[in-house]
């Protein structure tokens, strides 16, 4: 290390130790701020990770099913292996050190949502060799709207996509150090978060190796890339050794459930699966939500001016371009089923290039003024204030009623008398907050006759929620011998959703 270096390394390690800080407070304000599960998918992975913490190694949505479910029917079945599991597992754990809450559901996005800020402040030097461009591009990710509200499960995906964020940034860094160090520890590293990512999200993990892959041909036409290959091929074993013993397990222990899921994740490509449909300039119309108003045109512009730069490093530039269109054309153009979060794993490299813009433009100004305006700027349009307190706002009565129904289902061990597993009536998809909360009971919104004869026949106690004037008790519940209902203020909704 020269005596220039050092110094820059000392205060590399206090502005990254500043930014994990300041990430990790924010994130976990966000994280705390909703006291119920969201609609999709949080209480989805909120449920299976609860089941997790008794059974690791079987992933269950309703765990004691006492009607009939169909296996395929990811919303209500049995044994769930509608996604990968490493984040469910990092959710499990969670619960099980912190006990079952929201914000303990929450902490390992919070923990990978804030170490995901000084990663990419460490992306964008090694791309750039700016500390401004990188210390920027860091403070765009902190404040992202899009990601706190990720962490916080208000997208649908949540938790599963900031894990795949997660492992994918921490990939592409640990292959730019390699890039840097050419080393088996760093292509190793790469290769076991590359792992880790399709642990998560499936093939999209491999991301990583779509740059490396770039990087390798563009090397190979003017110096010998044989070192430099074995090592791809050897992150590529170590990738392997990380995500394949979980598909050898469940294809021969849930054998029907796993090929079922395989073929799912396919139609994904030809299918607008459940409605998730748009034209293939869906996500381009969306880049403000990743970025915030007006500020995702700087993310073409700075892509040029990098391009154009002496002081970027091309070794990486090139992949990283590689990356981010590669993605972008690959889901609007080749991937049928659209939902904005599909892509924004590659959306942190592309703030680099949106920061290297904006301190490019500051800089021909020489103005430090609009140096501080252009954070203060940036860092609040990527936040987006107004959306912020619109949702956390007293007058946002679905959030309100979210927070009643569940302070009611919270509470409802109490309220159910003893030896009482079995509860119906309940809203849509409330059922699976009702068993988050309360272990051991089984809930439905509805139930077949044809069950609810089986249960009466082995003298099964149940419990269901009082009608109103518009949902009434189905008459099979309400004649259901010994039937105790539940006159506790639960709220029914029109919308199933």
């Amino acid at each position: 290390m020269t005596s220039g270096e050092r110094p820059e390394r000392i205060a590399h390690a206090r502005i990254l130790s500043l930014l994990f800080v300041a990430a990790f407070l924010i994130r976990f304000l966000y994280a705390q701020a909703d006291p119920f599960l969201h609609n999709w998918d949080e209480r989805f992975h909120a449920l299976v990770a609860r089941n997790l913490v008794h059974d690791p190694f079987k992933p269950m949505l309703i765990a004691n099913p006492v009607a009939a479910y169909d296996f395929r029917d990811w919303k209500s079945n049995h044994v769930w292996l509608h996604k990968q599991p490493l984040f469910l597992w990092q959710m499990a754990l969670s619960l099980k050190i912190f006990g079952v809450s929201e914000i303990a559901l929450r902490l390992p996005s919070v923990v990978m949502g804030s170490l995901m800020v000084p990663i990419l402040f460490r992306i964008t030097f090694l791309l750039t060799a700016d500390t401004m461009v990188s210390l920027l591009a860091a403070s765009l990710l902190c404040f992202s709207r899009f990601h706190l509200e990720l962490i916080a499960g208000i997208h649908a995906m949540d938790h599963n996509d900031v894990a795949l964020g997660f492992y994918v940034l921490a990939s592409l860094w640990a292959w730019a150090e390699y890039r840097r160090n050419p080393t088996w520890r760093w292509a190793s590293l790469a290769g076991a978060f590359a792992g880790c990512a399709i642990l998560n999200k499936w093939l999209v993990g491999l991301t990583v190796f779509l740059g490396w892959g770039v990087a390798l041909l563009w090397a190979a036409r003017r110096e010998n890339v044989t070192r430099d290959a074995a090592r791809f091929f050897f992150a590529l074993v170590v990738c392997g050794a990380v995500f394949l013993p979980w598909q050898w397990y469940i294809t021969r222990t849930f054998p029907e459930e796993a090929r079922h899921e395989y073929a799912y994740t396919d139609r994904h490509l030809t299918e607008a699966i459940e409605g998730h449909e748009g034209s293939p300039w869906y996500y381009a119309r969306n880049a403000p939500e990743f970025f915030g108003p007006a500020l995702w045109i700087f993310v073409l512009l700075g892509i040029g001016l990098a391009a154009a730069s002496r002081t970027t490093d091309k070794r990486l530039l090139l992949p990283f371009l590689a990356i981010v269109v590669f993605v972008f054309c690959f889901f609007s153009f080749a991937v049928k089923t659209k939902i904005n979060t599909y892509v924004f794993f590659v959306a942190p490299v592309c703030m680099s290039f949106l920061a290297f813009a904006l301190i490019e433009l500051q800089r021909r100004t020489a103005s430090r003024v609009l140096l501080a305006l252009t954070f203060l700027v940036s860092a609040g349009l990527s936040f987006d204030p107004g959306r912020a307190f619109g949702y956390f706002s007293g007058r946002n009565a679905e959030r309100n009623r979210r927070i009643e129904t569940t302070r009611i289902l919270k509470g409802l061990g109490a309220a159910l008398p003893p030896g009482v597993k079995v509860v119906l009536h309940t809203n849509e998809m409330e059922n699976l907050d009702l068993m988050f909360y309360n272990n051991g009971l089984t809930a439905y919104p509805r139930i077949p006759e044809a069950d609810l004869r089986a249960l009466a026949a082995r003298n099964v106690p149940v419990a269901a929620f009082k009608g109103d004037e518009r949902h009434p008790l189905p008459a099979a519940v309400n004649d259901y011998p010994g039937l105790f209902v539940l006159d506790v203020g639960y709220a029914f909704r029109d919308d199933p959703y």
